[in-house]
């Protein structure tokens, strides 16, 4: 007859067991207690009501059932399972999951009222199904007589009802996933097993990307040998996934889960299995693996070493990996090899920001190329540029921006990156202004004041000297004195205009200044350029003589403590020219001085041959090995993986 029967635990006790708060284990009970029961497949069905929540759930299994005598003993108390005496399950196939008899009440998580309806071999080569029903509310459950059938097969069908407060838990995004961590390493150790969950199979394989073991140290085993830490890395795609370490048994059956303390913030999604056939024997003291247990402590700790070892290892591939895609979508900052030891540096500063920032540059490949270009002009200005980038756009971390302040702040690396870079792009200015200057078909539609002059104005006065800032830029005689006026701290208002000496009011092209090595002394260059097509003769000669007399004869010009040069800058001269600035007693190009002024005529080749051995002196003086240098080091190695090296093209020049 049927038997009715009030579980030997009180009711609260079951609230405990089940916490309605995680309806998700309730589920994971559930098919821990089928694949005990040797069952190849389960299958979780959830109905729904008309609003799309749960209604009812369903766990149906294909293993070996619960006979009726099983049932009467197993659901009559809490505690004292069969399974504590055994480590494999009824035949012999399996690990075993629980041992404590009270995984099976922790479906009340789920609804307040449950089912088992469950096929059996009585023994006597019989299939026999009991049915067992139980109340969250009174504790109180009931066995059927059993009823003998005539076909069929073993099994059972766990029915769910009356869905607690949080049971649309189960309904989440995340639930798949999180079940697929529970049972990945069992599922991998018995391939042959099937377990769906809402019409989704829970294979690892369809959301694993990688897995990596790594051998414990094997003394901490003790007797049951070395732990095993596996991890398995999951597609970046599953976003659901909080990284873990799961303590298993030698089998893979998931007895603890460990969070606090397991890096989450490398982006790397993953969960840890440590193996050990250990934790069976201490199944009772895995919450006190953290807090100084002699025996669990240090394997946990030897995990997390191996852990952290992984994510830097893994991370630095992820580096390389993410450098190599900006390259392939065409969004890296660099086209050409690095041509000198200095950019072979700069190119690896470079990738360590970049791939530190990785998560803010954009996916879009139009942004990712604007953030990564941004990157580099930071890199290419005073080091304090790049610090602001790294902070105010890109929003590092304290202990990232901390790592860049040591690679840049605190070493000469940012400046020779910056000295190199500047010295670099004059080199390619000045052949960009050769081929304008000289090349047949450019020269003669180059045009002197909208084209030439404004090149030369817009930042690149370091032509004519890099100790001139430009002072005056296409202005008259009267605004060229109140500039004058101005750089020496003279307050007094320029009230009649300045003429020259034909009393007309002239544009000057260039006024650059520069202070001397003594505070109350100043130089003042004053530039006429003329374009290629144009011949310089008297009277392009005579117009830079005019300036200067124009100034040297106006008493407001007049300081003792500022000299004056005048620069006729041209592609070529006359051979009247040519000899007046050419004579064997004064360098060549000096035409005049006197007083406080003296004119100069230059050819456009003679300028550019100047800076050029200039830049070039420069930039062969500013090879910089950082390499040597161990802050540089330690934070390159940090943040790239060894493999991935930027070289210079042997015996490169430019």
């Amino acid at each position: 007859m049927t038997e009715r029967f009030v579980v030997q635990v009180d009711a609260d006790q079951f609230d405990r067991l089940a916490r309605p708060t995680q309806p998700l284990a309730g589920i994971a009970e559930l098919i821990w207690n089928a694949l005990d029961a040797e069952a190849e497949t389960v299958n979780v069905t959830i109905a729904r009501t008309e609003l799309d929540g749960v209604d009812e759930v369903s766990v149906t299994d294909d293993g070996h059932g619960m006979t009726h005598d099983e049932s009467s003993r197993d659901f009559r108390k809490l505690g004292g399972s069969w399974k504590k005496t055994r480590t494999t399950s009824k035949n012999g196939k399996r690990s075993l999951h629980g041992k404590e008899g009270s995984g099976r009440f922790r479906a009340f998580a789920v609804g307040s009222t449950l089912e088992w309806k469950s096929i059996a071999d009585s023994g006597i080569g019989k299939l026999q199904r009991t049915v067992v029903t139980g109340s969250l509310d009174s504790s109180e459950f009931t066995v059927s007589d059993p009823e003998d059938l005539a076909t069929g097969s073993t099994g059972t069908v766990v029915r769910i009802t009356r869905p607690r407060e949080y049971a649309h838990r189960i309904l989440g995004d995340e639930a798949p996933t999180w079940l697929v961590t529970r049972f990945a390493v069992y599922l991998v150790n018995y391939p042959s097993l099937s377990i769906a969950f809402d019409g989704q199979s829970l294979d690892p394989k369809l959301i694993l990307q990688s897995q990596t073991e790594i051998a414990i140290d094997e003394a901490l085993g003790g007797d049951h040998g070395a732990p095993l830490l596996r991890i398995l890395e999951w597609k970046p795609e599953v976003k659901t996934i909080t990284p873990s370490l799961m303590l298993c048994d030698g089998d893979g059956v998931a007895l603890h889960e460990i969070t606090d303390g397991i890096d989450k913030g490398s982006g790397v999604r993953f969960t840890a299995y440590l193996i050990w056939p250990g934790f069976t024997e201490h199944a009772n003291e895995l919450l006190l693996g953290d807090l100084g247990h002699p025996v669990l402590g240090p394997i946990i700790d030897a995990a997390r070493v191996a852990i952290r070892e992984f994510l830097d290892a893994r991370l630095s591939e992820r580096r390389a990996e993410q450098i190599e895609q900006w390259k392939a979508d065409r969004v890296y900052p660099y086209t050409q090899p690095p041509q000198s030891p200095t950019e072979v540096q700069e190119r690896q500063v470079f990738d360590v920001v970049a791939v530190a920032a990785a998560s803010a540059v954009a996916k879009e490949p139009r942004a990712a190329k604007l953030s990564l270009r941004l990157i580099k002009e930071a890199l290419a200005q005073p080091p304090g540029a790049l610090h602001r980038v790294l902070k105010e756009v890109l929003n590092l971390t304290p202990d990232q921006l901390a790592d860049f302040d040591r690679l840049l702040d605190r070493t000469t690396l940012a400046s020779v990156i910056y000295m190199s870079k500047t010295v670099t792009d004059r080199l390619d200015f000045l052949q960009d202004l050769e081929g304008m200057l000289f090349d047949k078909g450019k020269k003669e539609k180059l045009l002197e004041r909208t084209q030439l002059h404004r090149i030369l104005a817009n930042s690149r006065t370091w032509v004519f000297g890099e100790q001139y800032a430009l002072a005056v830029d296409d202005l008259g005689l009267t605004k060229m004195l109140e500039a004058h006026y101005e750089l020496l701290g003279i307050e007094e208002p320029v009230v009649d205009p300045v003429t020259d000496t034909e009393g007309h009011t002239r544009i000057v092209d260039l006024m650059l200044s520069k202070a001397s090595l003594f505070a109350d002394r100043r130089e003042h260059l004053v530039i006429e350029l003329k374009r290629p097509s144009v011949t310089l003769t008297l009277t392009e000669l005579n117009q830079i003589t005019n300036y200067a007399v124009a100034v040297s004869s106006d008493a407001r010009f007049t300081a003792n403590n500022v000299a004056w040069e005048f620069w006729l800058v041209g592609d070529d001269m006359d051979e009247v020219v040519s000899q007046l600035v050419n004579k064997t007693d004064e360098p060549p190009g000096f035409y005049t001085g006197h007083g406080s002024y003296r004119i100069w005529v230059k050819r456009w080749a003679e300028v550019l041959e100047e800076n050029r051995q200039r830049l070039h002196f420069y930039r062969d003086h500013l090879q910089y090995q950082p390499a040597e240098e161990a802050e540089f080091a330690d934070v390159l190695g940090k943040y790239l993986p060894q493999t991935l090296t930027v070289t210079p093209p042997a015996a490169a020049t430019r």
